[in-house]
């Protein structure tokens, strides 16, 4: 039986191989993980007025126990600019998690942030709050 399975895991690996970014996603994924955060899901996505145009924002929004994200992805060529609203307000450090590594971003005391030159692909946001807890977003593809 694992000689069988040996033989399988080998076609596959030669006709129908995964590609080499899905291990790099795979490790990242499990390398930003943190089992104490509280967790803010996407709840809502809209695309303004003017939808299908190129170059149009997208208004996404995250909601966990006692936390709300209200995030507007702008295209800038092939990157995203992300700007966006921490319910309640508070100041933060925000590390946005993509593709590249991630980019580090302070929200003001009105919860307020901009995070520019983000890839495209999937993306998480990860708050560390005054009090030392986290809320981190589901990964979402931009």
């Amino acid at each position: 039986m694992d000689e069988l399975l040996h033989e399988l895991r080998r076609a596959f690996e030669l006709l129908d191989p995964p590609p080499p970014a899905l291990f790099e996603a795979a490790r990242a994924a499990f390398a930003f993980r943190d089992p104490d955060a509280s967790l803010a899901e996407l709840t809502r996505e809209a695309t303004p007025a003017g939808a299908g145009l190129r170059g149009s924002s997208r208004l996404l929004t995250f909601t966990g126990d006692d936390v709300t994200v209200e995030l507007q992805v702008s295209p800038a060529g092939p990157v995203r600019v992300l700007t966006g609203r921490l319910f309640p307000a508070r100041p933060a450090t925000l590390r946005v998690r993509h593709s590249r590594g991630e980019t580090r971003i302070r929200v003001d005391d009105s919860g307020h942030f901009v995070a520019g030159d983000i890839p495209s692909g999937q993306v998480m946001l990860h708050f560390t709050l005054p009090d030392a807890t986290t809320v981190v977003t589901s990964w979402s593809r931009l």
